[in-house]
């Protein structure tokens, strides 16, 4: 799988193109995702980019994906972003989802929630497996990237900054990612 994969995902995730619309009525992939707002941090060695999903293409997103409808849900109501990391280092770089913090202009602290708590949350609707959410914890050797969404539980529109770490060379790093929004509820016209 090389990197076009996933943006392509995202693009569909963007377009909000689930099982029940007509290809038709689609939104071009390509124009839904150079709609939506993105953040990145290339300034080190390990790079990482956010790109913002409204609830509406999360729903989208899982029902084209076959999960129940409560497990949509959870997920529909928290901050969803398309993430993107790479190692642009010359040796090994670990990563723990579990370390991220979103920092909230009032200096509050809200944790990222993992791949991990996302299985446990889903288990009594019957997901056990998911290869939709970015890896808990990853090792990447020089070179490698990976890709999936990331989630924070915020309210709608709020603007954070994200401070990740990681390990290079034993030693722990750190990096802040300002100005990642999430995505207001979708306004449907009232006809």
């Amino acid at each position: 799988m090389d990197g076009r994969v996933f943006p392509l995902l995202v693009a569909l995730a963007c377009a909000g193109l689930s099982s029940g619309v007509r290809a038709a009525n689609a939104t071009p992939a390509a124009a839904a995702s150079a709609a939506q707002p993105s953040w990145t941090n290339a300034r080190h060695a390990f790079t990482l980019q956010l790109m913002q999903l409204g609830p509406d293409n999360v729903r989208a997103f899982y029902e084209n994906m076959g999960y129940p409808p409560k497990a949509i849900a959870s997920i529909a109501q928290v901050c969803v972003f398309g993430t993107s990391i790479r190692n642009n280092a010359k040796a090994p770089i670990t990563y723990d989802v579990a370390d991220w913090i979103a920092v909230t202009p009032d200096g509050r602290r809200h944790p990222l929630i993992t791949k991990t708590q996302w299985l446990r949350r889903w288990q009594p609707w019957g997901v056990s497996s998911d290869w939709s959410i970015l890896p808990a914890r990853q090792t990447l050797q020089p070179g490698d990237w990976a890709q999936g969404f990331t989630t924070v539980d915020l309210p709608r529109g709020t603007r954070f900054k994200l401070v990740y770490f990681w390990r290079e060379h034993g030693t722990q790093r750190q990096a802040t990612l300002a100005g990642p929004q999430c995505a207001a509820e979708a306004r449907h016209d009232q006809h």
